[in-house]
Formats: structure tokens, C-alpha cells, sequence
């Protein structure tokens, strides 16, 4: 996505660009490394949710020291103006601009259309409202919400053994927030303590305080992720066990966590129009751990301690979460994978319906070939194993696909980086 960034900051097109997504996600990140080696002065500003007075000053601050202009403008129309009439061209960085509507009783989408006009104007958002009103408007280019893979942000993992680094992901996610706190040196047991079950850290701030707040007044939201947790759920069993009926609410309320980026839908690729095939999961590994493990006893967590609870509820239990979280991993790396060119043309990647009712966890469509592949954790693969997959997928498919093979524990053959993919090979791939 940085390519798109820095192509909107070298061009001329009278319009702004908005970067949306939840707290902590990289939002700041992504402009960072957008403005790598530009040259323009930067004016950058984080609307604080306070009042307008206190971020009016603030910013007619700002731009007096980092640009050098003295401003004698008293509200943000015409503070906004005075930065429009500045001869030379500027970046303007505006974060969380949803709170400036609080503070201002004119359109601050018609200033910053102007602004636009002269100089390159970047903001940011959190509130999804205010992006999908935005990305109306024909001023903005509105690009993906912010959503980290996991070979965008784990560079601080990168020297631990791929087993590690693995870990690591499924519990802690992709944000490069929460890989920044994690300690390398340390345990996946000590930092799971450290930062998930002691509610002073960090990450724990962060879900139960600035996340919760974003939410808390999305009715069912907590319900629904609560049940979820690290699985996939059809639309009928969150009707079922929600209580809720078939009369639009609970799909608002699926639609806010999606558009958030919290969750997401899994179409099946060969019954995309099957709405009661359609399985929901809460996208972010981080969350997935946090709702299973977390939400439901954080005060069991607070009465018996981290370590005795670790060892009690989810040490033994980690080995079945990773399992079924696998496919994040695979996904993500089928996805990068084909971009980078490294897999062929694919067209359809995601779970395969070989009749009506069977279905296969991951299968890769390119135009040359279906290949269906087979997720095996903790397991080294051999000739054997690999026979016998073929043989199951040829007779499932009639012998319409081919089989491919991700284990955790590598391969005990030769492999191709198409067939047989290793953790070697999914964490050899970069941003």
C-alpha cells in the first residue's frame, strides 16, 4: 500500500488522501514510511479529543514552529485558509480528523477540499462512519483500511527460528504495536504473562481500555467476537446464539466489526452465491487469542495469577488453537506469494466446496490448475503422507486437482516453494 501513498504525494491531483482503520493498527506506520525522502516540509498534527479551543491552539502552534509562519488566524477556517495561500507546497498530515467535525460548525470536508488544491493533505480516521461518508466524495481517494500481514511487521522476530516467529504471530498478530512489546529474548509463555495477563501492560491497556472504548457503544459487538473467538461461525448460528432474528441488526452490527477491520467473511471460491455457506471470523490473531483465552475470565486471571492460569487454561490448550489457526498464515502467504510472482496466475484462493456438503480447508485456483492443500501442523511430511493426500484429493475431485502440502515441521523430500510449503519459505517473504 506504501506505493499508492507515495504516488498520491508526487502527483497533482486536487484531491486527499484518507487512511482509515481501528486504533493501533499503522496507521502512522504507513505514513512514516510513506514520506521517506520527500523533500516538502511536513506539517503534522493529532487531533486530541479534548476541545476544539485546546487543538486550534495546539496546531497554530505547530505550524508556526515546524513550518516558521506566524498565524493570526482565530478559528480553522481560517487557519485552514492562511495554510491554502502558502506559496511553497506542503504536506499536511492530519490524524483522527473525525474529531474536528466535533469542534466546527462548518464542513471540514469543504476547507480541506481547498487545501487539497495547493498542497498534498493526508488524514486519518478510526470513526468507519466518516469514512464511508468520505469515500462518497469524489475529493477523496480512499484507500483499504490498514489491516497488517504478518511479513509486514515482524522484523524485530525476524533472527528467532521460524517455530518462534510463528508462535508469536498466531498469539500476538501482525500490528506493529504489539510485535514492538514483545520480548525475542523471552518465553512465548513469559511474554503471554507480561503482556496479555497482567492488565497493566501495554497491549492489555490497549484491548480492554482504547479498543473497548471505540466499540462500546456497538451493541453486540463483544458478543459476537466472544463467540467467535478462534473459530468460524455461519450467519445462523450467530442468529442462534445471539438471540437475535432475522431483522437486520445483527448484520449491522457484523457489518460495523467488518468494516472496522475485526472481523471478516469467508466465501467459499466454487459458492461464492451460497449465503448459508458464508463463515465469519474475527480477522486479527491478537483478538482471536484475546477473546478465547482472555475475555472470559479475565477475573479468574486476577484471582489464581498469570502463571497458574497460563499453565491451567491455556498452556494444554495451544496446540489445538494454533491448529485451527493455521490458515490465517496460509492464506496470507498464498496471497503475498502470487503478487511477488512466485505462484503462478491465481485467480481464487479460499475454502473449497468439493460437493454440497464437503468441504476442504484451503484450495488455490491459478489459470493453469486447482490445487487443493493439505495444513499439517507439527507434523514432518513424507513421501508416504504426501501419496496419500494426492490419492484423497484425486479421488474427492475426480481428479480435477492437484495436492499441495504446508506443514510446520518441513518436508523429509525435496519441495517445490508451489507444493510443499514450509514455515522457511513463509517467513522468508517481506513487505
Amino acid at each position: 500500500m506504501d506505493d499508492r501513498a507515495r504516488k498520491y504525494l508526487s502527483s497533482r491531483d486536487e484531491n486527499i488522501l484518507l487512511i482509515y482503520g481501528i486504533r493501533k493498527s499503522g496507521k502512522t506506520s504507513y505514513i512514516k514510511n510513506s514520506l521517506k525522502g520527500r523533500k516538502e516540509k511536513i506539517l503534522y498534527y493529532e487531533m486530541k479529543n479534548t476541545n476544539g479551543k485546546e487543538n486550534f491552539q495546539l496546531l497554530k502552534e505547530r505550524l508556526r514552529f515546524l513550518i516558521g509562519i506566524d498565524c493570526t488566524s482565530e478559528d480553522f477556517e481560517s487557519l485552514f485558509t492562511a495554510i491554502t495561500s502558502l506559496d511553497e507546497r506542503i504536506i499536511v498530515i492530519l490524524e483522527n480528523i473525525e474529531l474536528l467535525s466535533k469542534f466546527t460548525s462548518t464542513s471540514t470536508l469543504s476547507w480541506l477540499k481547498k487545501l487539497a488544491g495547493k498542497h498534498r493533505v493526508i488524514l486519518t480516521t478510526r470513526d468507519i462512519a466518516f469514512a464511508e461518508e468520505a469515500e462518497k466524495d469524489e475529493a477523496f481517494i480512499a484507500i483499504e483500511k490498514i489491516v497488517p500481514k504478518y511479513y509486514e511487521s515482524f522484523d524485530p522476530l525476524r533472527s528467532l527460528p521460524s517455530s518462534k516467529q510463528l508462535t508469536f504471530f498466531l498469539v500476538f498478530g501482525s500490528s506493529e504495536f504489539a510485535i514492538s512489546k514483545i520480548d525475542p529474548e523471552e518465553s512465548l509463555k513469559r511474554n503471554v504473562r507480561n503482556l496479555l495477563l497482567t492488565s497493566e501492560s501495554a497491549i492489555s491497556e490497549y484491548i480492554e481500555h482504547e479498543l473497548f472504548e471505540d466499540l462500546g457503544k456497538k451493541s453486540y459487538a463483544f458478543l459476537i467476537l466472544s463467540l467467535l473467538k478462534d473459530r468460524r461461525m455461519k450467519y445462523g448460528e450467530l442468529v442462534s446464539l445471539t438471540g437475535q432474528k432475522y431483522n437486520g441488526l445483527l448484520d449491522k452490527q457484523l457489518n460495523i466489526l467488518s468494516e472496522l477491520g475485526l472481523i471478516r467473511k469467508s466465501y467459499p471460491i466454487n459458492k461464492k452465491v451460497d449465503r448459508k455457506k458464508v463463515l465469519y471470523e474475527i480477522s486479527d490473531n491478537l483478538l482471536r487469542f484475546y477473546f478465547r483465552f482472555i475475555y472470559p475470565n479475565r477475573d479468574l486471571v486476577e484471582m489464581i495469577g498469570s502463571k497458574a492460569y497460563y499453565e491451567k487454561y491455556i498452556e494444554k490448550e495451544l496446540d489445538d488453537y494454533f491448529r485451527t489457526s493455521l490458515r490465517t498464515v496460509l492464506t496470507e502467504y498464498l496471497e503475498k506469494a502470487s503478487l511477488d510472482g512466485k505462484l503462478g496466475s491465481i485467480t481464487l484462493i479460499g475454502r473449497y466446496y468439493i460437493d454440497d456438503e464437503r468441504e476442504e480447508e484451503m484450495a488455490l485456483i491459478t489459470e493453469e490448475e486447482k490445487r487443493i492443500y493439505s495444513i499439517f501442523y507439527d507434523k514432518r511430511v513424507d513421501d508416504e503422507m504426501f501419496s496419500k493426500e494426492r490419492k484423497r484429493i484425486k479421488d474427492l475431485t475426480g481428479g480435477e486437482a492437484e495436492v499441495g502440502l504446508f506443514s510446520t515441521n518441513g518436508f523429509t523430500f525435496p519441495s517445490d516453494g508451489e507444493t510443499c510449503i514450509s514455515l522457511k519459505d513463509v517467513f522468508s517473504l517481506k513487505a
